[in-house]
C-alpha cells in the first residue's frame, strides 16, 4: 500500500490496525479438526476453491470426514450457503450467525485452524482485514486465501503465523490442509509465531507518537 503513494510523496508512514487484550494460549482446543472463519463471508469472499478441495479430501479420507468441522461465525451470503450444499459439505459445517466479542475470542483460541479469506477483487493485494490481528492474538495456525505477494502475506510470513494460498492454487491448498490435519492427528498442531506484540494497540500508539514527533521537529 505504501508503494502506491510514494509516487506522490516519499514522506509516507504506515500504521496498521491492531488488537487489544493479552496474548494467551490455551490447551482447551476443539477435539475436532476445526477450521474457523470469523466475520462476514460475502459473495466476493466465497472461496469456491476451498469448498472443492474440502469435498475432495472428505471423499478420499474417511478419518478426515469424521474429524473435520468448519465453523462460519458471522453473516454468510446465500451464494456461500448454496455452494456448501452443492459440494456436499453441510454435515461438516456449523453456521453461527452472531456471538458476542468475548465469545468470538474464545472460538478463536479453541479452533485448530483459523481461516482468513480476502475479497477476490483487483485491490486484493492491499487488503488487510481487521480480523488478522485478533487471529494473531489467538496463537493458532492461520490459513489465508489471498494474494501471496500482498500486504497480508507479508504480515503472516514475517510473523510465522500461518500460510497464504493464492486464489486459484488448489494443489497447494489441498496439500496444506492435509499437512495441518496430519499434525492434528499426531497431537502437534501449533504455531510458533513471533513479533506479534508490535500489533498491540499500545505499541501502535507509541509508533504514531514517534511519527508525529518526527514530522513536527
Amino acid at each position: 500500500m505504501k508503494q502506491n503513494y510514494q509516487t506522490f510523496n516519499n514522506n509516507i508512514f504506515v500504521v496498521t490496525n491492531g488488537f487489544d487484550g493479552e496474548i494467551e494460549e490455551t490447551n482447551n482446543l476443539d477435539t475436532t479438526f476445526s477450521i474457523t472463519h470469523i466475520g462476514l463471508m460475502n459473495a466476493d469472499r466465497n472461496p469456491v476453491m476451498l469448498w472443492k478441495v474440502l469435498a475432495e479430501i472428505i471423499l478420499e479420507n474417511y478419518d478426515f470426514a469424521l474429524d473435520f468441522q468448519l465453523k462460519l461465525i458471522g453473516k454468510v451470503d446465500t451464494s456461500v450457503k448454496n455452494d456448501i450444499e452443492k459440494f456436499g459439505l453441510s454435515k461438516n459445517v456449523n453456521l453461527i450467525d452472531y456471538v458476542s466479542h468475548n465469545e468470538v475470542v474464545e472460538f478463536q483460541k479453541k479452533s485448530q485452524v483459523l481461516l482468513l479469506i480476502v475479497n477476490n477483487v483487483p485491490s486484493a493485494k492491499g487488503i488487510i482485514t481487521g480480523k488478522i490481528f485478533e487471529y494473531l492474538m489467538a496463537k493458532r495456525p492461520i490459513l489465508a486465501i489471498a494474494p501471496t505477494s500482498g500486504d497480508l502475506a507479508e504480515i503472516l510470513n514475517n510473523s510465522n503465523a500461518g500460510k497464504v494460498v493464492g486464489f486459484n492454487d488448489e494443489i497447494n491448498l489441498k496439500n496444506h490442509i492435509l499437512e495441518l490435519y496430519s499434525q492434528f492427528k499426531n497431537g502437534g498442531l501449533s504455531i510458533n509465531s513471533k513479533g506479534i506484540n508490535k500489533f498491540h494497540r499500545k505499541e501502535l500508539t507509541k509508533k504514531v507518537a514517534e511519527i508525529i514527533n518526527q514530522i513536527t521537529t
